[in-house]
């Protein structure tokens, strides 16, 4: 199994769309993808695959279900495992059920794909699941404050786990050069200040596909396969399946995450 980690800093940029439509498109190239709605106290990704969710994970937390009864088959071809909306216990679990979380998944049969979409910010919600991904994707927009809080996003995974390989996707951008520049912008300055060197996968465009897909229940990816995020998620499935990249094992992000965890 490979694990995609999708996160941003800031909210609102797009997390869910580009995990959802990143999902689809490797469930359509043939792999066994698994979904995992990372946002477990505010989960919405059910919406974008039109899935009916009966249980969520608190459900397992509680003992009443499994992991795998909770888990949802998509029309898509994309095995969902729900958060739940509007949970604020599961929006702060403590670092040991996280861990209980990434073994549980790590346990899963006959998956090719783990996509992680992440809730926004830095708490350990975010940063324990995101460090414990092979992939790790950090969408960013072009304005200040999201450029900021995603410097702040890399400077506590290298401070909490040493990471150092990132990979850089702006979004909502308006072609490959102001992507690219951003890139350029945001890597000098987590170079200069936090010596690491970020990589590079792609940029997606802003796309009004986008928010009528999101009507219909429909990935973009499908409902408009030629549309240019539709393009750029194929480009960023190319970047994903045929880069060797530098990735780190999950045991080795769990052994360290649990030597630290407190509690």
């Amino acid at each position: 199994m490979r694990v995609i980690g999708v996160t941003s800093g800031k909210g609102g940029v797009g997390k869910t769309t580009v995990s959802v439509n990143l999902a689809v498109e490797l469930a359509k190239r043939g792999k066994k993808v698994v979904l995992l709605d990372g946002d477990l106290g505010l989960s919405n990704a059910q919406i974008l695959l039109n899935a009916r969710v009966e249980y969520s994970y608190g459900h397992v937390l509680s003992g009443q279900k499994t992991l795998e009864e909770i888990m949802v088959q998509s029309e898509y071809g994309v095995t969902l495992v729900p958060g739940s909306s509007g949970s604020s216990a599961l929006a702060r679990l403590t670092r040991l059920q996280l861990l209980g979380l990434i073994h549980a998944l790590s346990a899963l049969d006959d998956c090719d794909y783990l996509v992680v979409d992440t809730a926004a910010g830095i708490s350990d919600n975010v940063t324990v699941l995101f460090g414990a991904c092979d992939i790790k994707l950090l969408l960013i927009q072009n304005e200040p404050s999201s450029i900021a809080d995603a410097y702040a996003t890399v400077k506590v995974l290298q401070q909490e786990f040493n990471l150092s390989d990132i990979m850089l996707t702006p979004v909502q951008v308006t072609n490959e050069r102001e992507s690219e520049n951003i890139h350029k912008r945001i890597n000098k300055v987590t170079a200069q200040f936090l010596g690491i060197s970020l990589e590079y996968s792609t940029g997606i465009r802003k796309d009004p596909v986008v928010l009528n897909s999101a009507r219909l229940g429909q990935p973009a990816i499908l409902h408009a396969p030629e549309s240019d995020i539709a393009q750029d998620i194929r480009r960023l499935v190319d970047v994903i399946t045929e880069s060797a990249g530098k990735s780190t094992s999950a045991s080795d992000i769990k052994i360290s995450v649990g030597a630290g965890a407190k509690g």
